[in-house]
């Protein structure tokens, strides 16, 4: 793979749901997760799960934000976990979906987020079924538009899987507040990573990769072979970096900056050098915390929702 030698406008931030572990353990609360993001990895946005925000009130949503904003790390996105029902051929799921999206937008909003990302169910790939989610995910954008965000639309399982079927969706809805939120761990289960990304990153309102620890404290990055298709269509928002898999989440984040920044240009020797020395000193933050087994509460006022599995 070859690295542009040339900074590419893209903004690294971070998928907050990496941190879990060490918010549901007490190790770092809610509201300092903007400071240690800046702080440990240089990481300038959050990308927020809404299971994150479970249980949390309206008080709380306030302090993140404030926190953020005085760290300059602002929540940009809030990531809805589960996907949801946006089709008419189920009324009830459809009635409920859209009850949770305009929650969602509230706390969005609070939190000063400029988009909304969810994912679509569809048990089906036929000519009906798409129109139905079209049509779902239109009456969808006019809800949040009050709130002045964007609505996201993240490949799943089914007819959004297909690149192609997703940016078909994204184009009939049309308008500029409809986009796709694709992630490298979603193309790296594809037949061809780099065009499926080539395809998604054009409508992208912001992009997720997934770093997975090695021994020693290195990290592969899902899909890194993909990055240079992504430059390549003239992608210039944000790419959001996750953790999942075994290990301490901190370490790995630090070693999967890394990659990240030398696969977009955005990292020089004297970087490198600082980077590679934190990543020997490491942190002194014991065992990596277990994921919690209980099921989460839904965010204020919304519907019980549980992180997707991995």
């Amino acid at each position: 793979m070859e690295f542009r030698s040339v900074q590419a406008q893209i903004l690294m931030t971070l998928a907050a749901g990496s941190l879990k572990g060490l918010v549901e353990s007490g190790e770092l609360p809610l509201e300092d997760i903007p400071e240690f993001t800046m702080r440990e990895f240089d990481l300038r946005g959050l990308n927020m799960p809404a299971s994150l925000l479970t249980g949390r009130s309206i008080d709380d949503f306030d302090r993140l934000r404030d926190n953020a904003d005085k760290a300059g790390c602002p929540v940009l996105i809030l990531v809805e976990d589960q996907p949801l029902a946006m089709s008419a051929d189920q009324p009830e799921e459809l009635s409920a979906s859209r009850d949770r999206i305009q929650r969602l937008a509230v706390a969005a909003n609070r939190l000063g987020c400029n988009s909304l990302a969810i994912s679509c169910s569809a048990p089906r790939s036929d000519d009906a079924m798409f129109e139905s989610i079209v049509a779902g995910l239109k009456s969808a954008v006019g809800m949040i538009d009050d709130y002045d965000l964007n609505l996201l639309v993240a490949p799943s399982k089914g007819m959004t899987g297909d690149p192609d079927r997703l940016t078909d969706i994204i184009k009939k809805v049309g308008g500029f507040r409809i986009g796709s939120y694709p992630g490298f761990t979603h193309a790296k289960g594809t037949a061809d990573p780099r065009d499926t990304m080539r395809k998604l990153a054009p409508y992208a309102g912001g992009i997720e990769i997934t770093a997975r620890s090695k021994k020693g404290g290195e990290a592969t990055l899902d899909a890194y072979e993909a990055v240079e298709s992504v430059l390549s269509v003239g992608y210039q928002n944000t790419i959001a970096l996750g953790f999942e898999g075994r290990g301490n989440p901190v370490v790995t984040l630090r070693a999967g900056r890394r990659l990240l920044a030398e696969a977009l240009g955005q990292l020089d020797e004297d970087d490198l050098e600082a980077l590679l020395d934190s990543l020997e000193e490491g942190l002194d933050l014991g065992e990596s915390p277990a994921e919690s087994d209980a099921p989460a509460d839904s965010i204020p006022g919304g519907d019980e929702a549980t992180d997707e599995d991995s």
